[in-house]
């Protein structure tokens, strides 16, 4: 596991290689330099109610320059209004007490069982932006308590960095580290997300669980001439499960990707070109191994009025091993097929969408090995007046497995998602969220019956947030 982790970190070295080529001071640019003109406490992000590790503005969509879509190793859309997204130097603090409530914690079949939980987070982050620099350090962690399944009772912890560095005006690089230990309602597969090659697969839901994952992320580019954009980046995301009951079979999975794209402008604010990627996963206790080579035409679209668009397509090929759905023995195969896929998103001062489809192979999301997976999911954010906002969620994703754990596994998992929630900020420190989310997973082809986990729930949560913030600097 290490080897690839340093193979992730060298590519940030490259990068800083790179500074040391004949390259221009760097130009004067319009970044907040984190003097204390013009700057005052800002009032808390609303997403950042349940949350931590909210998205720092950045200056692509106002540039020439492109916005790397997350296929390419960029961030991807954010839901987060243009009043939220200023970047300053500051310290923050703050406590999260909630509760939520699951209609069917187990994601039980036939008699579910329902699971009140009351949790208490304490959060520190850290955000500093200059000329050239801009990163984040952020951790939440605390305990949760179940009233009916106290086996589950255990304390969660999330650790994000993410920094982006100008190394000379022409070359960018960043690196992204996130650490998280969660279990029940607090863990990562909510919903549908649409990400680049080498993140998690969200689109399939988990019995409860306790879940350790880890995403390391490095990518640089290259403003070579005017017109053109190269880069490169390279990913290693590991999933772990322990504690879960003992009638389900979790796979433990393990995913290294590198990747290569590169960008020529067609006119100011749409780039065009193509990527390649490749991407090894790995996992545990099957001994599965698939390995995908990926190439893609990609256009990206980033406008100043708060539009951005993203889409690739083209082949994707892939060498498999491991146990088939239905078969008792391991088989070798190799497959070619259609990727592609499109994200797009636009913010306003009081509203912001993010939507996005995809189609490749990834991983199974801990119920499966190798999955063609398709997901589309849409986000609506909007502040109905100073202090409140309401957002509305939906996502649809359909894994067809290419390898799974054991002989009995399903062939197919189609999982649906909707949610809603409201946002209250009082003053700036005290924030109310609270909200709702229906779930529906549906199998098929599966053999082994103890083995079903087709599941409709229901969740609802309550989050009573106190934050803080001090200015860093003169």
């Amino acid at each position: 596991m290490n080897i690839y982790r340093h193979l992730v970190f060298g590519l940030a070295l490259v990068g800083l290689a790179m500074v040391t080529e004949a390259q221009n001071p760097p130009a004067q640019t319009t970044e907040n330099s984190g003097t204390s003109s013009s700057r005052s406490v800002p009032q808390p992000a609303l997403s950042g109610l349940a949350e931590i590790g909210a998205d720092v503005a950045g200056d692509d969509t106002v540039s020439d320059m492109p916005q790397i879509p997350a296929m390419l190793g960029g961030k991807g859309t954010s839901l987060a209004f243009q009043s939220e997204m200023a970047r300053s130097n500051y310290l923050r603090g703050g406590l999260n007490v909630g509760a939520a409530y699951d209609d069917n914690a187990l994601l039980g079949t036939n008699g579910a069982q329902g699971n009140t939980s009351y949790s208490v987070f304490p959060s520190l982050a850290l955000e500093e932006s200059w000329s050239r620099v801009r990163w984040t350090l952020a951790y939440a962690g605390g305990f949760t308590f179940n009233q009916r399944l106290t086996n589950q009772n255990q304390g969660s912890h999330d650790l994000n960095f993410d920094s982006q560095f100008r190394l000379s005006p022409h070359v960018n690089l960043r690196i992204a580290e996130n650490f998280a230990l969660t279990t029940g309602f607090f863990d990562g597969g909510n919903g549908v997300a649409v990400s680049g090659t080498g993140g998690p697969n969200a689109s399939l839901i988990t019995p409860l669980a306790t879940q350790r994952t880890s995403l390391t992320t490095a990518g640089a580019n290259y403003h070579f001439a005017l017109n053109d954009v190269i880069g490169a980046s390279g990913s290693f995301y590991d999933m772990h499960f322990t504690n879960a009951p003992a009638d389900s079979l979790l796979v433990d999975t393990r995913t290294a990707t590198g990747s290569a794209f590169w960008l020529h402008r067609i006119f100011r604010h749409n780039w065009a070109g193509a990527s390649y990627s490749y991407e090894r996963l790995t996992f545990d206790p099957s001994g599965g191994e698939t390995l995908v080579h990926s190439f893609a035409l990609v256009d990206t679209i980033g406008l100043s009025r708060g539009f951005t668009f993203s889409g690739f397509v083209g082949p994707e090929y892939s060498d498999n091993r491991g146990l088939v759905p239905g078969a008792d023995t391991i088989s070798q195969f190799h497959n070619w097929s259609v990727a592609g896929g499109v994200e797009a998103g636009w913010r306003s001062a009081r509203t912001s969408v993010s939507t996005g489809y995809s189609r490749r192979i990834t991983d199974g999301g801990g119920l499966l090995g190798a999955v063609r997976s398709q997901t589309a999911r849409g986000d609506l954010r909007r502040e109905l007046f100073p202090g409140w906002a309401v957002q509305l969620g939906g996502s649809y994703g359909n894994n067809k497995a290419l390898t799974v754990a054991s002989s009995g596994s399903a062939s197919t998992i189609n999982v649906t998602s909707v949610s809603a929630s409201l946002e209250r900020n009082v003053g700036k420190s005290l924030g109310l969220h609270f909200g709702y989310a229906h779930d529906f997973q549906q199998q098929s082809g599966v053999a082994d019956p103890t083995q079903k986990l087709d599941a409709h729930r229901n969740r609802f949560f309550v989050t009573l947030s106190y934050q803080w913030a001090k200015p860093l600097g003169m």
